[in-house]
């Protein structure tokens, strides 16, 4: 099988632009626009992989060069990290937590201090909280609403399979 090398990708090794293409200094297997050299390379060593566009699938990873035995294949970062709504947890740190343990502000489920609760906090001020845990899937929406242009832009990008979802013939595909 031959390797996939910035000489047969013609673009930017993971969102395929063929504008202002910069070949990474260190490896030489990719060529990448200015947007995305730093997913390439997301600390000291290069990632072994390039993103493709393939037909009636989406995006593929492949392999750019030769994986070694345990070595870092794919780095990421969440999204948007959210409280499912099984149990109570805290919204900041998602641990569980008692039913009187909450933020003084606006009564969501909080024991420690943080970034995250920060703006559904300043939006959920004036509800009635209470310990309905379906106020989970607010606060998730909330957060998703919120994520920045780079992290909606890579979202946007997920192939969300709606056609075969609306062509289903009935069969259970999609259930969990």
């Amino acid at each position: 099988m031959s390797l996939l090398t910035q000489d047969s990708i013609d673009g930017c090794f993971f969102c395929n632009s063929r504008t202002q293409l910069h070949p990474c200094d260190y490896c030489e297997n990719i060529q990448s626009c200015e947007k995305h050299l730093h997913i390439h390379r997301p600390s000291n060593t290069c990632l072994p992989i390039i993103i493709l566009f393939q037909e009636g699938v989406g995006r593929c990873v492949v392999a750019a060069r030769d994986i070694l035995a345990g070595e870092m294949v794919i780095e990421d970062k969440a999204a948007m990290i959210g409280p499912a709504c099984r149990e109570r947890v805290c919204l900041e740190c998602l641990a569980p937590i008692s039913e009187d343990t909450r933020c003084h502000s606006c009564g969501l489920p909080l024991c420690c201090e943080g970034p995250r609760h920060h703006l559904e906090c300043q939006i959920m001020k004036g509800w009635k909280v209470g310990s309905n845990l379906s106020l989970y899937l607010a606060v998730c929406i909330i957060r998703g609403l919120a994520v920045d242009g780079e992290t909606q832009e890579l979202v946007d990008g997920l192939m969300d399979h709606l056609d075969e979802r609306r062509s289903d013939d009935g069969e259970d595909d999609w259930d969990w």
